[in-house]
């Protein structure tokens, strides 16, 4: 087990610190100051993954300026791991202290001590009788060493935090007796709009419209998870915190890969959810929407001159995204009818890709440069084909003419996206 001290254990997140929904911080922290010393204090937090239940109890430790333990439930977690164990050291043997001992040493010697116990649930049931008599009696029977009495003093309290998520399926259920020691079981729920929101804003530094899309398409994504089972895993305020940092400090060129990474790639646990997931985050115009808020013109002043000078994806990358959203399309709509009876596609195939996944239209059509359409373009119109580094939609136009003969040899043969 690793120990970990509140002085140092944020470090990495920039000391970051829970921000209550209600008042479930607030009311924790009475519960703690009331209850009088010499005890030990049970606290059963429980709710989906993602709303920050461990963040909640390493606060309330930061608050009482504690030190705490942190262990993480595994029905492979042994007694002897949480209590402590004989070791071989330079020929001769010792006793190492667990965090169930070493908490209870620190709450002895600082007054108050936290152990922090992760999924709690996940832990074997003859396990959690080690800590039955800790939680009831305030002291634990050391099997080890001949169930050696380790107690907390009068003057000190140790406060054992476990976290779980009762929904999923395949882990240990609590022992009714175990559960029944721990004083108060408060939930944590997905806070709301206006609270997650500012809790991203909070913890990253990002912009608000930033937040609010992000937010936005969680929400409805975390709707299709929960209400429509459509969708396997939830889109939770962690991963919204998480992709908001990310993509306000990355360059923007890198967006559209965050996306399928932290999003798609992360939520989706096969083609069909992935599909789902970026159909919800193209109908709400989520990577358009997210560039402009996210001011690619901040990035000149870090050497970044724009979209225009930025390394572009490799060519492989961009066809096969372009034809996934290609599928997507089909797949929204269905049966509806998108081609002519050439088997060509309609131009309200490209307006669509045009309203709804710009960035991908513009980055494929930008490939037939190497035909050099573009310079049959230039010279026949006197039009530049980019604007501001990007592709605009007259060009598009322009390869849709002559029934559009250059542009499905393109898109079936140069650089396939269509079947």
């Amino acid at each position: 087990m690793r120990r970990r001290l509140i002085f140092s254990n944020l470090a990495i997140e920039g000391n970051i610190e829970y921000i209550q929904q209600k008042n479930e911080f607030d009311y924790l922290k009475a519960l703690i100051n009331s209850l009088g010393k010499g005890r030990c204090i049970g606290i059963l937090l429980h709710g989906p993954p993602g709303t920050g239940k461990t963040l909640l109890a390493t606060s309330l430790a930061k608050h009482f300026n504690s030190k705490y333990y942190i262990i993480d439930g595994s029905p492979d977690l042994d007694r002897r791991d949480i209590e402590g164990n004989w070791e071989l050291f330079n020929g001769e043997t010792r006793f190492n202290h667990g965090p169930l001992t070493r908490a209870i040493e620190d709450a002895n010697n600082d007054g108050i001590c936290f152990i922090i116990i992760n999924e709690i649930n996940a832990i074997r049931e003859s396990e959690q009788i080690s800590l039955n008599s800790l939680l009831s009696e305030s002291h634990i029977n050391l099997i080890s060493k001949g169930f050696e009495k380790y107690s907390l003093k009068e003057t000190s309290k140790l406060i054992i935090i476990g976290t779980m998520n009762k929904g999923v399926i395949g882990i240990n259920k609590l022992q009714e007796a175990f559960e029944d020691r721990f004083l108060v079981c408060p939930e944590i729920t997905y806070p709301t709009k206006q609270k997650e929101i500012e809790i991203a804003v909070k913890l990253t530094g990002c912009k608000e419209k930033v937040a609010e899309t992000v937010v936005d398409a969680a929400r409805q994504i975390r709707k299709q998870a929960i209400k429509d089972f459509s969708i396997t895993k939830i889109f939770s305020t962690r991963l919204i915190v998480n992709f908001c940092l990310i993509v306000s400090k990355m360059s923007s060129n890198y967006l559209r890969y965050n996306i399928e990474n932290i999003i798609i790639n992360k939520l989706g646990e096969n083609q069909e959810e992935k599909k789902s997931i970026a159909m919800i985050l193209d109908g709400k115009l989520f990577e358009d929407n997210l560039r402009k808020y996210l001011n690619p013109q901040a990035e000149i002043g870090l050497g970044i001159k724009g979209n225009q000078d930025a390394p572009r994806a490799p060519e492989a990358k961009i066809v096969n995204n372009f034809r996934s959203k290609v599928e997507m399309y089909v797949f929204e709509l269905e049966n509806a009818n998108y081609k002519n009876k050439n088997g060509s596609l309609m131009w309200k195939f490209f307006d669509w890709f045009w309203q709804h996944d710009r960035t991908a239209l513009k980055d494929y059509i930008q490939l037939t440069e190497k035909m050099g359409y573009h310079e049959v373009y230039n010279e026949s119109t006197g039009n530049k084909h980019l604007h501001n580094g990007e592709i605009t939609l007259s060009y598009i136009k322009w390869l849709y003419r002559d029934k559009n003969k250059d542009l499905m040899d393109f898109m079936r043969r140069i650089c396939p996206v269509l079947n």
